[in-house]
């Protein structure tokens, strides 16, 4: 039991935990999830720790009852958390170091470790640093630069960082539960590393993690990350622009998106077509919209969205640079025919986001709204598999 991990991620829409547990050759394991509805959180920001803590007891109650169905006893004491959010900033660092003649292991340590020297300021919280490629003298865009000779050795990397209080409430609102976060990871990047094959990294891909608050994103080119950020338009805008245009609910417009709407306009069969919203309440009475007009505030919005993420990665010179396309995660990628619009704006192959590297979660209906945990479980097992056979202590607390 001692390569088994968790991940919790708190979501504008839903809070999910899952356990994931190392297999031999290293894959891992899925092998108990949750989700619940969020309460608390709008835009991907903890509103009220309160109601938060009450979400992150009831996922947790609902894993401990899964594993007491399953014959287990395991209470999770500990997880990875799975950050998400508009307060997330990725900006490029590069690191150098001296070299004396030929490029030697030693420079590559001394390089690695100028690389991580950015400072941050006070409020904010390093989540991840991504290294690109070195550079020699004036020779650029070098993978292994052992053996060459030059005197300046560089390496580019992104440092991905968030807003240090809303990470501190996220495990204020944790511990409120009993459960202690370990580390927080950027979502779309844990989404990338569950569905991202290596090719796709090396040909240029763009994965979309698709929230409710807001929509990650992290662009591949050349086998490195050269791009990553957050737009702060997610699902639950176009939820809010429906109930506002068609004077509906919450729960009835986010019932209108996800069983009736479609992302694309011009389909014949909805031209003339009508859509029943359900009264809310039994002594309201049922009426119709139109599904055209629904499927036009739902498309403006997402074309909105699209629009951003395209002047984005044209100012950065990427656009034409993602030949492996686009890979949709999250739980908006079920929005029907989203595919087909993300192909349209941005002008690129669109696949969905399977977890292909980690296990157990083939029997979900839409499996991409569970890449980024499961991501976070592969970095766990990962980057800590080896120092828990050892006995360093990765799971202190993990079990009660």
């Amino acid at each position: 039991m001692s390569n088994i991990y968790a991940a919790l991620e708190i979501g504008t829409t839903r809070t999910v935990l899952a356990i994931g547990e190392g297999e031999t050759g290293g894959r891992l394991q899925v092998t108990c999830h949750a989700e619940i509805s969020s309460a608390g959180v709008r835009k991907s920001q903890i509103l009220d720790i309160n109601q938060v803590t009450q979400s992150v007891k009831g996922v947790l109650h609902e894993i401990e009852r899964k594993q007491s169905a399953a014959g287990s006893s395991i209470t999770i004491g500990n997880a990875f958390l799975v950050v998400s959010g508009q307060h997330i900033k990725a900006d490029p660092f590069t690191g150098s170091a001296l070299v004396d003649g030929r490029v030697t292991e030693a420079d590559l340590a001394d390089v690695a470790e100028s690389s991580r020297t950015m400072t941050l300021p006070k409020d904010r919280e390093l989540l991840d640093i991504a290294d690109q490629a070195y550079s020699l003298d004036s020779l650029g865009g070098i993978s292994t630069p052992v053996g060459m000779a030059g005197r300046i050795l560089k390496l580019d990397t992104l440092h991905i960082h968030a807003d240090k209080n809303r990470i501190e409430d996220a495990k204020t609102a944790a511990d409120g539960a009993h459960l202690e976060i370990r580390e927080p990871l950027f979502a779309t990047t844990c989404a990338a590393d569950a569905v991202l094959e290596e090719h796709e990294r090396r040909n240029g891909a763009l994965v979309l993690d698709l929230g409710g608050g807001s929509t990650g994103y992290a662009a591949y080119c050349d086998g490195y990350l050269v791009s990553a950020g957050v737009i702060g338009v997610g699902g639950d805008h176009v939820t809010n622009d429906i109930a506002h245009a068609f004077q509906t609910t919450q729960g009835q417009a986010e019932l209108l998106k996800t069983k009736e709407a479609s992302a694309l306009l011009g389909k014949a069969e909805a031209a003339s077509a009508r859509v029943k919203v359900p009264g809310s309440s039994p002594l309201m009475e049922s009426r119709t919209v139109s599904r055209r007009a629904l499927d036009t505030v739902v498309n403006a919005r997402l074309r909105e969205l699209f629009a951003v993420l395209r002047e984005t990665l044209e100012e950065q010179d990427l656009l034409h640079r993602m030949h492996a396309g686009v890979v949709l995660t999250g739980g908006g990628a079920a929005m029907r025919d989203i595919d087909e619009l993300v192909r349209r704006e941005l002008g690129m192959h669109v696949r969905m986001g399977r977890p292909i590297y980690v296990d157990g979660l083939d029997d979900e209906d839409h499996p991409a709204a569970f890449a980024a945990i499961a991501g976070a479980l592969a970095y766990a097992h990962n980057n800590y598999a080896e120092k828990s056979i050892f006995g360093f202590g990765l799971l202190k607390g993990l079990f009660k």
